[in-house]
């Protein structure tokens, strides 16, 4: 390598007193910080208060972390349970409306066979009439025909009587009082 006196290159030097420095705290060695007395070793009680600390620490975070846990799980049993009512919701209004169309299609439905029965109805109503005014036609035909013969016939009979007297001549009835007085 070459010595360009640069800190990167091969000045060691310079890279030791920075370490110096931050883990020294000066440039003096033995205890000495920089004027500031090197502190105790620690005891067993600051070891014991340490570990007791980091396991307060980690009790700290794992309630924390069972809360969070619980938390989230709550929230998923709260969303599971809301689209769950949710569909059930959707299950109910599809069956209310699938029940509405299924009695809208009876109504429907009843209206119809009660059009068609109104038209057989109407249909039965009009033979009927049609019978009816066939059979008084029928009634006043054959009354008018049974008057036509009657009528027919006191023609005949009074043509027979006219035929008779011309035929006989002219003829006068008798009394019975006539007949007595005369010899």
């Amino acid at each position: 390598m070459s010595d360009n006196g640069s800190f990167m290159s091969s000045d060691w030097l310079g890279a030791f007193l920075i370490i110096a420095i931050l883990f020294g705290g000066g440039f003096g060695f033995g205890g000495n910080r920089g004027g500031v007395p090197m502190p105790n070793f620690a005891t067993v009680q600051d070891v014991n208060e340490a570990v007791n600390n980091q396991a307060t620490q980690e009790g700290i975070r794992d309630v924390l972390l069972s809360s969070a846990n619980n938390n989230y799980e709550s929230a998923r049993l709260i969303d599971n349970q809301t689209m769950f009512l949710s569909n059930q919701n959707n299950t109910n209004v599809l069956t209310a409306v699938n029940g509405f169309n299924a009695v809208n299609q009876n109504i429907a439905g009843g209206f119809a066979d009660v059009r068609q029965s109104i038209a057989a109805l109407g249909a039965q109503m009009n033979e009927c009439c049609c019978s009816i005014k066939t059979m008084l036609l029928e009634n006043r035909l054959q009354d008018t025909q049974i008057a036509l013969q009657n009528e027919q016939n006191k023609s005949v009979n009074a043509e027979q009587s006219q035929y008779l007297l011309s035929v006989m001549g002219k003829w006068t009835p008798v009394t019975a009082a006539a007949s007595t007085t005369t010899p």
